[in-house]
């Protein structure tokens, strides 16, 4: 908690020169209110996220790992069934999360500033419906945090700008594409 404390403020932080500022925003938390507290905010150091490995059963989310340049997160929830994946190419991150929750997250869909779309769990279910984004156009997904138990209860999306990708869309909806 307290290394997100400390990155919270490091990011709050603008520097007099416009061309080092930064679009630090923040969407969620989605879910439900039980769980461990996790924050993956240390990952960063390893490099953009580059890939995710997901496992959904017919109601939920069942764990999610994300892969930070080329280490891999721990897995938040329980490594029961196989894993679902995906891996982005160079240069492409994701720039807004669709999903769906109650008690538990129930569905997740990953959009990716060159138009893919990476869906993990039922496609219909009675939660409560979202959509992350960030505040800022150009800025990417930069790491996740929530809470896990046997499932992951909770998430929330942290977005800012990659110096390794560029040109990205605020959403895979926008109109607007640079």
């Amino acid at each position: 908690m307290l290394a997100f404390i400390l990155l919270s403020l490091l990011y709050a932080e603008v520097s007099s020169n416009p061309a080092q500022m930064r679009f630090f925003s923040y969407s969620g938390e989605y879910g439900g209110k039980n769980g461990d507290p996790f924050d993956q905010s240390s990952n960063l150091l390893d490099g953009p996220i580059t890939a995710l490995r997901i496992r959904a059963n017919d109601r939920y989310i069942v764990s999610i790992q994300v892969r930070y340049g080329d280490s891999w997160s721990s897995t938040e929830g329980i490594l029961l069934g196989s894993p679902s994946g995906m891996q982005l190419f160079l240069g492409e991150g994701f720039v807004q999360v669709l999903g769906r929750f109650g008690s538990y997250v129930e569905y997740l869909a990953f959009h990716t500033n060159v138009g893919r779309v990476f869906a993990f769990g039922p496609s219909s279910g009675s939660g409560t419906t979202f959509d992350a984004e960030p505040l800022f156009p150009n800025t990417i997904l930069r790491f996740i945090s929530g809470r896990s138990g046997p499932l992951v209860n909770a998430v929330g999306f942290h977005w800012d700008k990659e110096q390794e990708i560029g040109g990205c869309n605020q959403s895979s909806l926008s109109t607007h594409q640079k």
